[in-house]
């Protein structure tokens, strides 16, 4: 949720962060969706992704302090890459160590990101090895990864963001901020959540529309099992907002394309219908229900200036999220 000016003012600086330890510092074992092994791979994005808000933040960058009114509202510890001119040095001659002085302005917009968690997002994980050992995350696995992914470098180049959980509702919200204890929050978040109940993207939608009464960019994540029309005319009022909207469109590929089996049971996640079938004999009614229901999505996104990435789970997605960074670099 955007910060905003208020007329009372603080008194007093916020005390400066604790010392990280090897529970929350970013980059370190402590987190299963930021690992170092994943900070690796962003920090080879961090350039790219200061444009996935190009346009929708006017005169983002510019200065240190955000414009001329510009409140101060916290500190983060300095990382490589920061402007030198925005260490606060009376800080460091009191603890020895280099800090960042974060402003705010009352113009400045915000990331929303929101990730579906209902049970139909629970597909592909460790429930389902017994009968595909190599299967690969869930969907909600992947989802989080790539929240996770997009959290870091917002918060890293400066920008706030925020994440909204839903199934049939939103179930977890955490307001936008921008420094490193917030992108904590978002970590934590993450890290307890499970599939959830059936899903209705539209009414979640709509639910986190009514949190954000400021235009910002919101970033939706979801396999998109709910009816189209519905979504798109949540998303629609997230438009006539202003709002950036970008669609990460996740399937896995097994869903993409039937697997390769004799008689399968296929059961649905959410209402527990089943059908038994041979995968080879509905393999080409389903892919061509399938492409048309992609092809509307796709289109439906197109017409309304939204982001559209169909992204299949076999796909690293440090891989998806940079092929969006360049594509979004391109522009």
């Amino acid at each position: 949720m955007a910060l905003s000016r208020t007329s009372t003012k603080r008194s007093s600086p916020p005390p400066l962060p604790a010392q990280p330890t090897s529970a929350n510092r970013p980059g370190t074992s402590g987190w299963k969706y930021l690992s170092p092994a994943e900070l690796t791979g962003l920090k080879n994005m961090l350039f790219a992704a200061r444009i996935i808000v190009e346009g929708a933040y006017a005169g983002r960058h510019r200065s240190p302090y955000k414009g001329s009114a510009a409140e101060f509202i916290d500190y983060r510890e300095y990382y490589p890459g920061d402007e030198i001119r925005t260490i606060d040095w009376k800080a460091f001659a009191r603890t020895d160590r280099h800090f960042v002085k974060l402003f705010q302005r009352e113009t400045d917009m915000a990331c929303h990101i929101v990730l579906d968690r209902s049970a139909s997002m629970g597909y592909g994980g460790k429930a389902f090895r017994s009968y595909f050992p190599t299967l690969e995350v869930s969907k909600l696995e992947y989802g989080s990864y790539l929240a996770a992914a997009l959290a870091y470098l917002l918060v890293k180049q400066g920008d706030r963001v925020g994440l909204t959980l839903f199934d049939e509702k939103v179930t977890a919200h955490v307001p936008a901020g921008s420094t490193f204890p917030h992108l904590y929050a978002i970590l934590n978040t993450l890290e307890k959540q499970k599939p959830g109940k059936k899903t209705s993207v539209s009414r979640a939608l709509q639910d986190t529309f009514a949190l954000h009464k400021r235009r910002g960019m919101l970033i939706v994540i979801s396999d998109l099992l709910d009816d189209p029309v519905s979504v798109f005319r949540a998303l629609d009022m997230f438009r006539h907002r202003r709002f950036e909207v970008v669609l990460f469109h996740v399937l896995h590929r097994y869903e993409l394309t039937l697997p390769p089996l004799d008689s399968v049971n296929f059961v649905d996640a959410e209402s527990s219908e089943t059908l038994t079938a041979r995968p080879g004999d509905i393999a080409e009614s389903y892919e061509r229900e399938l492409g048309n229901y992609l092809s509307h999505v796709a289109n439906g996104a197109r017409a309304r200036g939204i982001d559209y990435n169909l992204v299949n789970t076999s796909t690293p997605h440090a891989v998806a999220l940079q092929k969006y960074l360049l594509y979004r670099s391109a522009q």
